[in-house]
C-alpha cells in the first residue's frame, strides 16, 4: 500500500468563466452607455422654432437657474471659466462648445459667460434650445 498514493476523485467546483463572460459584457455596456448620456442637469433651455442639428460637442458648459455653471457635469466657480475654456482651446483647437443655459438665467451670467468664450479664442460655439 502506498501512503501517498493518487485517489481518482472528481474536481468539485463550478466553473465562474461564463459568469465572468456575463460581468464583463454587463461592464462594456454600462461603460459605453453612459458616456453617451448627457449630464444630468435641470434645465429648461429656452425654445426656438427653428430645428435644431444634432451636434457632437467636445465642451458642454450649462448654467442652471441658480447660476451654478458647469463644464460638462463638474460643477466651477465663475471665476474659473475662462481660464479652463483657455486650457481647452489650447488642447482642443477648432473643438466644439455647446453652451446650455437655462432660460431664466439672467442676462448678464449668459453674456459674461459668451465674453469669456471670446476672450478665450473659442471660436466655434452652439446655443443649446429646445424647439417649440
Amino acid at each position: 500500500m502506498k501512503p501517498f498514493a493518487k485517489k481518482n476523485m472528481a474536481a468539485s467546483g463550478v466553473d465562474i468563466t461564463p459568469l465572468l463572460d456575463i460581468v464583463f459584457q454587463l461592464l462594456l455596456f454600462f461603460i459605453l452607455t453612459s458616456a453617451l448620456i448627457q449630464p444630468n442637469i435641470e434645465l429648461n433651455l429656452p425654445e426656438s422654432s427653428r430645428n435644431s442639428e444634432a451636434v457632437e460637442a467636445d465642451l458642454v458648459i450649462s448654467v442652471d437657474k441658480d447660476g451654478r455653471i458647469f463644464f460638462n457635469d463638474k460643477n466651477v466657480l465663475p471665476e474659473e471659466v475662462e481660464s479652463l475654456l483657455l486650457s481647452f482651446d489650447s488642447q482642443n483647437i477648432g473643438g466644439l462648445v455647446v453652451l446650455r443655459i437655462d432660460s431664466a438665467v439672467p442676462y448678464r451670467n449668459f453674456f459674461s459667460i459668451l465674453d469669456a468664450s471670446r476672450n478665450a479664442g473659442i471660436e466655434n460655439l452652439h446655443l443649446a434650445h429646445e424647439e417649440k
